[in-house]
C-alpha cells in the first residue's frame, strides 16, 4: 500500500469515527466539545510533534556520530553556498 493510500485510509476512518459520534446523545459537557474535536486532535498532534522534535534535539549529544554528521552537513552546505557567491557567517 502506498503512502497516499494509507493517508486517505486514515482520513476516512477518522472522519467516520467523528461522524459516528453524532449518532449518540452525549451529556452536556461532552456534547459542547464535539464540534471542536478535530481542532483538539490537530493541537494534540502538533504538541506531540513539538515534544518529539525537542527531545531529539536535546539528546543529540548522546549520539556523537549524529552530531558529527550534522556539523559536517552544515559545513558542506556553507561551502556549497560560498561557491555560488552567497556570504555566510562563520
Amino acid at each position: 500500500m502506498q503512502r497516499i493510500q494509507k493517508i486517505i485510509l486514515y482520513y476516512v476512518l477518522l472522519t467516520i469515527l467523528y461522524r459516528v459520534t453524532y449518532l449518540f446523545d452525549l451529556e452536556e459537557p461532552w456534547s459542547s466539545l464535539r464540534p471542536y474535536t478535530p481542532y483538539l486532535f490537530i493541537l494534540a498532534f502538533g504538541s506531540y510533534l513539538g515534544v518529539t522534535l525537542l527531545y531529539n534535539v536535546a539528546t543529540t549529544h548522546d549520539k556523537p556520530q549524529a552530531y558529527v554528521d550534522l556539523v559536517n552537513d552544515i559545513k558542506e552546505a556553507q561551502d556549497a553556498l560560498k561557491t555560488k557567491g552567497f556570504v555566510t557567517e562563520e
